[in-house]
C-alpha cells in the first residue's frame, strides 16, 4: 500500500436522531453520523454523501426542488446545500452563527431558506438559497425552538415554535430589502382555564377604600424597572401553558399545533389566537371557548389523544395524521360540528416523525427504534417496510470468518446483525434479552463470542447466516466481560473482566469452547492483544491493566506478557485444580510503562506498539529481558505524533504490516509497521459523537470497518491499492492467500461443530420466539393493533432468543472450580478436619457450661457474652467496629450541640444580651393579673444622631415658620388679640383632642417637633414624621418601664415581709400544732427570666455522668460522713446528764410551755386504795400542778391564735394592697398600649403612603424607560422610512424612464423604417402592435396535496411568450414585397419593444410592491407615534394622581365611645358612606326623637284600648252567628221531613173512601178521551209524512241539479286555488290542519254546552216540580241570605 492508496466508503447503515425526510416522491433522506443516506423507498438502493468537515448537525430537504440542506457542527458552521440525484453542492451559506444552528428549512416555494442559531446570537435568519444571499434576520434572545415551519401556501410566513412560546413570522419586502415581523400567539392553559394578562390601566382601586389610594402595576409594586417589569407575572397568577412541540400549516394558512402533553391547537391566522380542538382527555368543549373565532367547533373527541400522541404531524386532504410515543397512526378530521379521530394503524413503537411525499399519496412513519414504514392514505391496507435495523450504540463491528462475504455488528441492547460486505444489505437479526459489553468473531470458524455485563459469553452461529442460533453460553465470573479477543489462528479465546481475572478458553466448536484456565493481573484489564506464529501454532499475549493510583481516564501502566502453546490443554501440568494458570508454564512475564497507555499491540518480532493519550503520541517498543525471569523492559524505538483527541485505540493487521489507530476525533491513520509512517488518513466518524469506537480490517486489508461510539453508525470503506502496485502489496496478497487456505480448512470442520452443538441445543433446551417456538420474523412484516394489514416483507430476517441459565443457575465457572478445589482438598484432610472438630466441640461444650454457671454469679462478678468469645480477631474487629459507632455518634452528637449552642448564642445575643430593658412580667399575689414591661434595645449611635438632626431640621422649620407669620401677618388690637387666644386655645384643645389621632399629650408625652397631620405632604415629611413618632413610642415605653420597677421594687418589699409575716405564722402553727397549708410567695421564672439561663439539677432526667475524680470525690466525703455519724453515735455524758436533769435545755423559754409536761407519780398506775397518806399527799400537788400548767397552757395558746389572725390578716391586707396596685398599672398599660398603637397605626399609614410613591415613582421611571425605548425605535424606524422614501423616489425614477425609452421605441419605429414605403410602414407598424395571444391552459389534476387546487393553470410567462413570438417572426407572416433584411430588422426592433415591455411590467409590480411596504411603514411610524403620545399622555396622568394622592391626605382622628355609627362588619370599617356631623346637630335630633317616641307610646295606648273594644264587639258578633247557626239547622230538620200524598189527603179529606172511587171514575173518562185525541193525532202524522214523502222527491230532483253545479264550482274553485297558490305563498299542511282542529274543537264545545244548558232547563224544572210536589199544604218557606 502505498502514499497512492485511499479509502472510499461503500456502504453506510445506521439510524438518525433527527427527523427522515423526503428529497422527492421516492427518495427518503436522513443523516446517520457523518453522512447522509439516501435511500429509493422502491429498491431500497442506497446512496451517501459523507460531510467534507466537521460533522452533520440539523439538515432539511426541498422535496419539490430536490435539494438537500445540512449544517456543519464546528465553529462558525457553514450550511451546505447539495442537489439530487447528483450530490452536487449548489451553495454555500456562510456567517449565520458562532458556534451551531439549531434548525433549517426550506419554503414550499421560491427561493426563500430560514435558519435558526443556537447561542449566542439566537437568529433567525432568512436566505435566498439560489442567489446564496443573507436577506434578513432577527434576534430572539434565550429561545430554544423545537420547530420551524414556512407556510405552503404563501411563502412569505413561517412559524417558529418553541415549548414557552409560538411566534408567526412574516416577511416583508422591498425590492432587495427584506424585514421580518414577528407576532406572539398567546398560548391557553393546560387546564383550559383562560390566562388572565396583567391589568394596564393606573387609577384608583374600585374594589377597595378610597384612602388606599391609586392602584399600581404589579411590576410597579415590585419595584421593578426595565424590560423584566414587561414580562413579569407573580407566581401565584402565573399557569402552566401548553408546550407546542409540532406544527401544521392548512391550506387557509390556519395553523395546527401538537403539544407536548396531547392537546390538539389551532391557531387563526388573521386573529392569531389559539383554540383547543381536542385534549388528551375525554372532555366537551363548550362553544364558548370559540368565540370570536371563524367558526364554532363542538369537541366530540374519540378515542381519547393520549398524551404526546400529538408529537407530529401531517396534513392531507384527507385529514390531519399525527403521532407519538404511543406508536399509533391517527387521523383526525375536523369539521365545524365536531373533530372525529380514526385510528389508522399501530406500529407498536414509539412514532419520532411523520412526512408526506411531494405528491402526498405516500406517508413516511419514522420510529425511534430503527425502522421505517410507508403508509399510503389511498391504499390504508398496505403497509411498507422499507427499513428497520434497530436503533442505539454499537458495541463494535468485525468481518466473519475470512472476511470475504459478511460482517457482524452488535448493539448495547443485545442486537446482532449480519451485513453483507459488498452491498451492506441486512441478512438477518438476532436479538438477545441482555447487555452486550464486547463482541469478537473467531477467523477459524463461523460463530461470534458476545460478552456481557453479567460474565457472559454467548456463542452464535453463524454458519448459516439467515438464520442466527445462540449454540453455547457459560458464565465465567461475576463481573463483567471488559475485553474478548480471538488469535489470528483461530485457536485461543481471551476474556478479561474488570477485577483482573483473564480467562483462556478453547476458541474451536469442536472442544465445546472449553475453558482452559485462567490468571490474574492488576487490578482493572484495559485490553489485551495477541500474536499468532503462523509457523509454530504459538500465541503470544500482552495484557494492559491498571494499577492503584493510576488515572484510567488517561490509561494504565501495568503491562502483563505471557505464551500460549498450541498443545495447551486443561489437564496438562500448567493449570492447577483450581484452574489457575502456572505463571512458569506460561512464562508469564511483567513490566511497568513509563507513560500510562490506553492501548498496546504485540506483534510477533517481540515489538510493542503503544498510544500515550496524555502526550498524544504512538510508540514502538522493544521488548527485552529485565532483571528477573517474570519481568522484560521496553526500549523505545519509535514514536510519532497521533491523534488530536483522545483516548487513542491502536490495530494491528493480521499480516503484521499496517498499524491502524483510531480515536475520539473520527480519523483513521493507517501506518506502516514497520517505520510508523502514514499512508492515508480519513473520517469515518464525528468527534462530537464520540469518534471512533471500533476498527475491523480484512486479511487483505482492502475492507475497514469502524463502528462509532455514540452515532450509532456503521462504515465500511474500501481500500484502493496504486494499479502498479508495489512489493508490499505483493507480500500481503501472499500472506492472505496462505491464511484463507488454512482457515477456510478448520472452518468447514467446525461449522460441522457448530451443527452438532445446535442440534444438542434444540434437543436440549427451550427456546422463546415472540410468536411461538424460536421463528425468523421479516422486519417489514408487523401485526398491527387497530386491524390487519400486510406489509411488503424483505428478505432479511429476524429472530428472538431466549438465553438459557439453566445449566448454571447460580454458580460460575470459576465458582465451580474453586468448589472442586475446596471438595479435593476435604477429601484430602479429611482426618485432620474431624480432629480438630471433635476439639471444637469438646471447646463448645464448655465454653457453654461456663456461660450457665456466669448466669448464677453475682452480678458484680457476672461477665458479659462477649467475653466468652474465643476469636480475639473476631473480638477486636467488633470492638473496633463499635468504637468506629460510637465515634461516629459522639462526632454527630457534638455536632448537634455545637449547632444548638450556636443557635442558642445567637438568640442569646439578639434578643437577650442586646437589650438595655429586659423583658419580665410581673404577677399579682392572688387575682391572677399579669403585666408584661417593654423590651427595649439601646438606641444605635446612628439612630440618635438621625432623631438629632431631625430635630434641628424642625426647629429651623418652626423658626422659619414663625417668622413668615410675623412678617406676612399685622399684629391685632389688644381686644382682638385676647379673643385670639382664647381662640387658640380652644384649637390647640380641639387639636390635640382630634386631630393629633391619638391620646399621647393626655399621657404627658408631648413632642413639640411633631408635624400637624394637615400638613404632611412632601416624602421628607413624612420620614422625618415616622422618626419623630418612633421617637415618642420609645419615650412612652421608657416612662412606662419606670413605672413597672418602681411596682416591682415594691413587690419585692412585699414579699420579705409577707415572707417574714409567714415565718412567724409557720412558728405559730407548729407550736399550736396546727396542720394548714401556708402561703408562702415566690417569684416565677416569668419574674426572674434570668433563671431560664440556669439550669437546676431537677430539670436534668437522665443519669448524671461523673468523671473519674468526681467519683472519688463523692467517696472520699461519704466516707467523711459516715464517720462522723459513728462518733455521733458514742456515749457523751454532758448531753446524757442535761437531758436526764434539765431536758436538754440549760434555761426554759415561754414559747416551750406547751412542750411542758408534769412526770406522773409512779404510783398513779396502782388502784386508789393502794395508796398511802403520802402518796395521796403527791397525787394532790401533781393535779394541782397539772392544773395551773394547762392554764398557762390556755393563756399561752390564746395570746398564739391572736398573734396569728393578725399576721394573716396583715398578708391578706399586703396581697389586697399590692393587687390593686397591679390593677392600676394594669390599666395604665391598656391605655400606653393603646396609645402605642394609635402611633404605630399613624406609622402604617405614612409607610404606606410611601409605598404608594414608591409604587408611583417606579412606574414613571418604567413608562420613562419605554418612552425612551419607543423613542429610540421610532428614530430607528423613522430613519428606515425616508430610507425607503428615497429607495422608491429612485426606482420610480428609473421605472419613469424605462417607461420613457419604451415610448421612445414606440415614437421611432416610423423613424426607424424610413427608407419604407408609408403604406409598407402602417402594415409594419399593425404588424409591430401585434402580440401573440398565449392562453393559459387549465389541467385538471387529482392530486392528494392540500396545498393546491384542482385546477391548476400553466404559467408559461415571458418564455412561453417568446416561444409563442417564434411563429410571429416566421416569414410565413411577412407581408409580401417587403425585403427580407428590412423583415429581419422588423423583427429584432419588435422584440426588443416587448422586452422593453416585459421590464415596464416587472417594474410596475415591484414598484407597487414597495409602496405598499413604504405605506406599511409610514403606518408603523404613525401607530408608534401614537404609543408615544399615549405614554406622554400616561405620564401626565401618573404625575396628576401622584400631586393628587399628596394633597389627599388620610387623617387619623380619636372619636370617644360610643360615638362611631358605622357597623363593621370588616376589620376596618367602610367610612366611604359616612359623614362628620357636629354633636348639637346629634343631641336636636335625639330630642325630636324623644318627643316623638312619647307620642308614638299615647297613640299606642289608644290603639290598645280601642283593639279592646273590638274584640268585645267580635266576641258578640260570634255569639249572633252562632245563634243563626242553631236557626239554620232546625230549618233543616223540617224542610227534610216527608209527607206523601195519601197521607196529606187523608189528612185534609173527611170522607177518603168516596173521594178514591171518584178519582177512580174520573180517570177511567180521562183514558177515554185520551185514545180519542190519540186517534185524531195518528190521522194528522200519517198526512203529514205523506207531504213529507212528495218534498223529498222534489229535494232529490234539486240535489242532481246542485251536483251538476257543485262539479262546476269545484271546477272554477281549484282554478282560483291554483292562481292563489301561485300569487300568495303555501300555506303549510300543518298549519291547516291546525286550523282546521281549532274549528272541530269550537263545534263540539258549542254543542256540549248547548246539550248542558237543555239539562240544566230541565233539571230545574224537575226540581220545582218535585219542591212543589212534597209541600203542598206548608206555607211558601221565606228564604234567608247570610253574609
Amino acid at each position: 500500500m502505498d502514499n497512492a492508496d485511499s479509502l472510499s466508503v461503500r456502504w453506510v447503515k445506521g439510524y438518525t436522531p433527527q427527523k427522515v425526510l423526503f428529497v422527492n416522491n421516492n427518495t427518503i433522506c436522513y443523516p446517520c453520523g457523518n453522512f447522509l443516506i439516501f435511500m429509493d423507498i422502491n429498491t431500497k438502493k442506497e446512496k451517501v454523501l459523507q460531510c467534507e468537515n466537521g460533522s452533520i448537525g440539523v439538515f432539511t430537504t426541498n422535496s419539490t426542488k430536490n435539494i438537500v440542506a445540512f449544517a456543519e457542527q464546528r465553529l462558525k458552521p457553514f450550511i451546505n446545500l447539495y442537489s439530487f440525484p447528483e450530490l452536487t453542492k449548489t451553495s454555500v451559506l456562510m456567517d449565520g452563527a458562532e458556534l451551531d444552528y439549531v434548525l433549517l428549512e426550506f419554503s414550499y416555494s421560491g427561493f426563500y431558506f430560514a435558519s435558526f442559531s443556537s447561542l449566542p446570537e439566537f437568529n433567525l435568519t432568512i436566505w435566498n438559497w439560489k442567489a446564496n444571499v443573507r436577506l434578513c434576520s432577527e434576534s430572539v434572545v434565550g429561545m430554544q425552538p423545537t420547530v420551524l415551519s414556512f407556510n405552503p401556501v404563501n411563502q412569505l410566513q413561517l412559524c417558529l415554535a418553541s415549548e414557552e412560546r409560538l411566534l408567526l413570522w412574516n416577511i416583508e419586502r422591498c425590492d432587495d430589502f427584506h424585514l421580518l415581523k414577528r407576532i406572539d400567539v398567546k398560548l391557553p392553559a393546560e387546564d383550559g382555564t383562560p390566562v388572565v394578562s396583567e391589568d394596564v390601566g393606573i387609577g384608583p382601586d374600585s374594589s377597595a377604600l378610597t384612602y388606599y389610594g391609586p392602584k399600581m402595576l404589579i411590576s410597579a409594586q415590585a419595584g421593578l424597572v426595565g424590560d423584566l417589569a414587561n414580562t413579569f407575572v407573580p407566581r401565584e397568577l402565573k399557569k402552566t401553558l401548553v408546550q407546542p412541540i409540532s406544527v401544521c400549516w392548512t391550506p387557509i394558512s390556519d395553523l395546527y399545533v401538537g403539544c407536548k402533553t396531547g392537546q390538539l391547537l389551532l391557531v387563526d391566522a388573521e386573529l392569531h389566537r389559539a383554540v383547543v380542538l381536542a385534549t388528551p382527555f375525554n372532555e366537551q368543549l363548550s362553544s364558548g371557548s370559540m368565540k370570536n373565532m371563524s367558526s364554532n367547533l363542538t369537541m366530540s373527541v374519540y378515542p381519547e389523544l393520549k398524551p404526546c400522541a400529538v408529537k407530529t404531524l401531517a396534513l392531507n386532504k384527507k385529514g390531519l395524521y399525527t403521532a407519538g410515543l404511543d406508536g399509533i397512526l391517527y387521523c383526525i378530521k375536523v369539521t365545524p360540528q365536531k373533530v372525529e379521530i380514526e385510528e389508522c394503524f399501530s406500529v407498536g413503537m414509539p412514532i419520532r416523525n411523520i412526512a408526506f411525499s411531494v405528491d402526498f399519496e405516500s406517508l413516511l412513519v419514522a420510529t425511534e427504534t430503527g425502522s421505517m414504514h410507508i403508509y399510503k392514505p389511498s391504499q390504508p391496507d398496505k403497509v411498507t417496510t422499507v427499513l428497520d435495523i434497530h436503533s442505539g450504540d454499537y458495541v463494535s463491528a468485525a468481518l466473519l470468518g475470512t472476511g470475504k462475504q459478511y460482517c457482524v455488528s452488535a448493539r448495547i441492547l443485545g442486537a446482532v446483525q449480519v451485513w453483507s460486505v459488498a452491498d451492506g444489505k441486512l441478512i438477518s437479526t438476532l436479538v438477545l434479552p441482555v447487555k452486550i459489553k464486547v463482541m469478537a468473531s473467531c477467523p477459524s470458524s463461523n460463530y461470534v463470542a458476545l460478552g456481557t455485563e453479567t460474565g457472559h459469553i454467548y456463542f452464535i452461529n453463524l454458519a448459516k447466516v439467515e438464520t442466527p442460533h445462540l449454540v453455547y453460553q457459560i458464565h465465567l465470573h461475576n463481573i463483567s466481560i471488559q475485553c474478548l479477543e480471538y488469535d489470528h489462528g483461530g485457536q485461543y479465546l481471551l476474556a478479561g473482566c474488570s477485577d483482573g481475572h483473564m480467562f483462556i478458553l478453547n476458541a474451536k466448536p469442536s472442544k465445546q469452547f472449553k475453558v482452559l484456565g485462567y490468571t490474574e493481573v492488576k487490578d482493572e484489564i484495559m485490553g489485551c492483544s495477541l500474536a499468532f506464529h503462523m509457523s509454530k501454532k504459538i500465541v503470544n499475549c500482552l495484557i494492559l491493566a491498571s494499577q492503584t493510583g493510576d488515572d484510567k481516564s488517561h490509561g494504565a501502566t501495568w503491562l502483563t506478557r505471557f505464551d500460549l502453546l498450541g498443545d495447551l490443554t486443561a489437564s496438562s501440568t500448567s493449570v492447577d485444580h483450581r484452574g489457575m494458570m502456572n505463571d512458569v508454564a506460561i512464562r508469564k512475564q511483567q513490566c511497568q510503562a513509563e507513560l500510562p497507555l490506553t492501548s498496546v499491540i504485540l506483534n510477533t518480532d517481540h515489538h510493542v506498539y503503544g498510544y500515550c493519550t496524555l502526550t498524544r503520541t504512538i510508540y514502538k517498543y522493544k521488548i527485552t529481558k529485565g532483571s528477573s525471569n517474570d519481568t522484560f523492559n521496553l526500549i523505545t524505538q519509535a514514536k510519532v505524533e497521533g491523534h488530536q483527541l483522545g483516548p487513542g485505540f491502536l490495530y494491528l493487521s493480521a499480516n503484521q504490516q499496517y498499524l491502524v489507530s483510531v480515536a475520539r476525533d473520527g480519523y483513521i491513520q493507517l501506518r506502516d509497521a514497520s517505520n510508523l509512517g502514514t499512508h492515508l488518513e480519513t473520517q469515518c466518524h464525528s468527534y462530537r459523537l464520540g469518534g471512533v469506537k471500533s476498527i475491523a480490517l480484512s486479511l487483505d486489508c482492502r475492507t475497514v470497518l469502524t463502528t462509532g461510539v455514540h452515532d450509532g453508525t456503521i462504515v465500511c470503506n474500501t481500500e484502493r491499492f496504486d494499479p502498479a502496485g508495489s512489493e508490499r502489496n505483493k507480500v500481503v496478497l501472499d500472506y492472505n492467500r496462505s491464511m484463507i487456505s488454512m482457515l477456510d480448512q478448520s472452518c468447514v470442520a467446525e461449522d460441522k461443530a457448530l451443527a452438532v452443538l445446535e442440534q444438542q441445543r434444540e434437543g436440549t433446551k427451550d427456546k422463546l420466539d415472540v410468536a411461538a417456538d424460536t421463528s425468523h420474523l421479516s422486519p417489514g412484516t408487523l401485526t398491527l393493533s387497530a386491524s390487519s394489514f400486510s406489509i411488503a416483507s424483505t428478505s432479511s430476517s429476524k429472530s428472538y432468543q431466549r438465553v438459557d441459565d439453566s445449566r448454571f443457575p447460580e454458580s460460575t465457572w470459576l465458582e465451580t472450580k474453586m468448589a472442586e478445589a475446596v471438595e479435593k482438598d476435604n477429601r484430602k484432610h479429611a482426618e485432620a478436619k474431624a480432629k480438630l472438630k471433635q476439639g471444637i466441640k469438646k471447646l463448645r461444650a464448655t465454653i457453654k457450661r461456663m456461660m450457665l454457671e456466669n448466669e448464677n454469679v453475682p452480678e458484680i462478678e457476672r461477665l458479659e457474652h462477649h467475653e466468652f468469645n474465643l476469636d480475639l480477631k473476631e473480638q477486636k474487629r467488633l470492638h473496633s467496629e463499635g468504637e468506629e459507632k460510637v465515634a461516629k455518634v459522639r462526632e454527630t452528637i457534638e455536632m448537634e450541640n455545637l449547632a444548638n449552642q450556636y443557635l442558642r448564642e445567637v438568640i442569646k445575643r439578639e434578643c437577650w444580651d442586646n437589650m438595655s430593658v429586659k423583658g419580665r412580667t410581673l404577677e399579682a399575689f392572688s387575682s391572677g393579673l399579669a403585666v408584661t414591661n417593654y423590651p427595649m434595645r439601646e438606641r444605635s449611635s446612628g439612630e440618635l444622631e438621625l432623631l438629632k438632626k431631625v430635630m434641628q431640621q424642625r426647629t429651623i422649620e418652626l423658626i422659619d415658620l414663625k417668622a413668615r407669620k410675623d412678617i406676612v401677618e399685622t399684629p391685632p388690637k389688644k381686644e382682638e388679640k385676647e379673643d385670639e387666644e382664647a381662640e387658640d386655645e380652644e384649637s390647640k384643645e380641639e387639636e390635640s383632642t382630634a386631630l393629633k389621632g391619638s391620646l399621647t399629650s393626655e399621657y404627658g408625652v408631648v413632642n413639640p417637633y411633631l408635624y400637624k397631620q394637615l400638613e404632611l405632604h412632601t416624602k421628607d415629611e413624612k420620614i422625618n414624621q415616622i422618626i419623630l413618632l418612633q421617637d415618642v413610642i420609645y419615650n412612652i415605653k421608657t416612662a412606662f418601664n419606670k413605672e413597672f420597677d418602681a411596682t416591682y421594687k415594691q413587690k419585692e418589699v412585699e414579699m420579705a415581709r409577707v415572707k417574714d409575716r409567714t415565718m412567724r405564722i409557720l412558728e405559730i402553727m407548729q407550736q399550736l400544732d396546727m396542720d394548714e397549708e401556708v402561703w408562702l410567695p415566690t417569684m416565677s421564672n416569668k419574674e426572674l427570666p434570668e433563671r431560664e439561663f440556669e439550669v437546676q439539677d431537677s430539670e436534668i432526667t437522665a443519669e448524671r455522668y461523673l468523671t473519674p475524680e468526681q467519683k472519688r470525690k463523692l467517696e472520699e466525703e461519704y466516707k467523711a460522713e459516715q464517720l462522723r455519724l459513728l462518733a455521733a453515735k458514742a456515749d457523751n455524758w454532758r448531753e446524757r446528764a442535761l437531758k436526764d436533769m434539765m431536758g436538754g435545755v440549760l434555761e426554759t423559754k415561754k414559747s416551750d410551755i406547751l412542750k411542758m409536761e408534769i412526770p406522773v407519780p409512779y404510783f398513779m398506775d396502782k388502784p386508789e386504795f393502794e395508796w398511802t397518806e403520802e402518796q395521796i399527799k403527791q397525787a394532790k400537788e401533781y393535779a394541782i400542778k397539772e392544773q395551773e400548767l394547762n392554764e398557762e397552757k390556755d393563756k399561752y395558746r390564746k395570746t398564739l391564735e391572736s398573734e396569728l389572725k393578725k399576721l394573716q390578716s396583715s398578708v391578706a391586707e399586703s396581697r389586697s394592697n399590692f393587687d390593686d396596685i397591679m390593677n392600676k398599672l394594669f390599666e395604665k398599660k391598656v391605655r400606653t398600649e393603646m396609645i402605642i398603637y394609635q402611633e404605630e397605626l399613624k406609622i402604617c399609614n405614612l409607610v404606606f403612603s410611601l409605598r404608594i410613591e414608591e409604587e408611583i415613582q417606579n412606574r414613571n421611571a418604567q413608562i420613562n424607560y419605554i418612552l425612551e425605548e419607543q423613542k429610540d425605535f421610532m428614530a430607528v424606524k423613522s430613519q428606515m422610512t425616508q430610507n425607503m422614501k428615497v429607495m422608491v423616489d429612485r426606482f420610480r425614477e428609473s421605472y419613469d424612464d424605462l417607461v420613457a425609452e419604451d415610448r421612445l421605441l414606440d415614437r421611432g419605429f416610423r423613424k426607424e423604417f424610413s427608407d419604407v414605403s408609408a403604406t409598407m410602414v402602417d402594415q409594419l407598424y399593425k404588424l409591430y402592435k401585434r402580440r401573440p395571444k398565449v392562453q393559459l391552459q387549465r389541467i385538471q389534476v387529482a392530486t392528494a396535496n392540500p396545498f393546491e387546487d384542482q385546477s391548476q393553470s400553466v404559467d408559461d410567462s415571458h418564455a412561453s411568450f417568446l416561444a409563442a413570438m417564434v411563429d410571429l417572426d416566421s416569414l410565413d407572416s411577412k407581408p409580401e414585397n417587403l425585403d427580407p433584411a428590412v423583415w429581419n430588422r422588423f423583427c429584432e426592433s419588435r422584440r426588443k419593444k416587448i422586452e422593453s415591455e416585459n421590464q415596464v411590467r416587472f417594474k410596475a409590480v415591484t414598484l407597487a410592491e414597495m409602496q405598499m411596504f413604504l405605506q406599511r411603514r409610514m403606518e408603523e411610524d404613525e401607530n408608534n407615534g401614537q404609543q408615544i403620545n399615549n405614554l406622554i399622555q400616561e405620564l401626565n396622568n401618573l404625575r396628576e394622581i401622584k400631586s393628587q394622592f399628596q394633597l389627599n391626605l388620610m387623617v387619623q382622628l380619636v372619636l370617644k365611645q360610643g360615638q362611631v355609627e358605622v357597623t363593621s362588619s370588616d376589620f376596618i370599617p367602610d367610612y366611604s358612606n359616612s359623614i362628620f356631623l357636629h354633636k348639637g346637630v346629634v343631641e336636636d335630633l335625639n330630642s325630636t326623637i324623644q318627643l316623638l317616641g312619647e307620642k308614638k307610646v299615647a297613640s299606642m295606648v289608644e290603639r290598645k284600648d280601642f283593639r279592646k273594644k273590638i274584640v268585645q264587639v267580635e266576641w258578640e258578633c260570634q255569639k249572633m252567628l252562632m245563634q243563626m247557626d242553631d236557626l239554620h239547622n232546625k230549618i233543616r230538620d223540617i224542610l227534610k221531613f216527608k209527607i206523601s200524598k195519601q197521607a196529606q189527603m187523608y189528612l185534609r179529606e173527611a170522607n177518603y173512601d168516596s173521594q178514591i172511587n171518584a178519582n177512580i171514575m174520573g180517570m177511567e173518562r180521562s183514558v177515554q178521551g185520551q185514545e180519542k185525541f190519540h186517534s185524531k193525532v195518528l190521522k194528522k202524522k200519517q198526512e203529514a209524512i205523506k207531504e213529507l214523502e212528495k218534498q223529498i222527491a222534489q229535494l232529490k230532483r234539486e240535489m242532481k241539479v246542485m251536483d251538476r253545479q257543485l262539479k262546476e264550482q269545484h271546477i272554477s274553485v281549484s282554478e282560483r286555488q291554483n292562481i292563489q297558490e301561485m300569487i300568495t305563498p303555501v300555506e303549510s299542511e300543518q298549519d291547516s290542519r291546525n286550523r282546521f282542529r281549532d274549528l272541530m274543537q269550537h263545534n263540539r264545545l258549542m254543542e256540549l254546552s248547548r246539550s248542558q244548558a237543555e239539562d240544566i232547563a230541565i233539571l230545574r224544572s224537575e226540581l220545582e216540580r218535585q219542591r212543589m210536589k212534597s209541600f203542598p199544604i206548608l206555607a211558601e218557606t221565606e228564604q234567608y241570605s247570610y253574609a
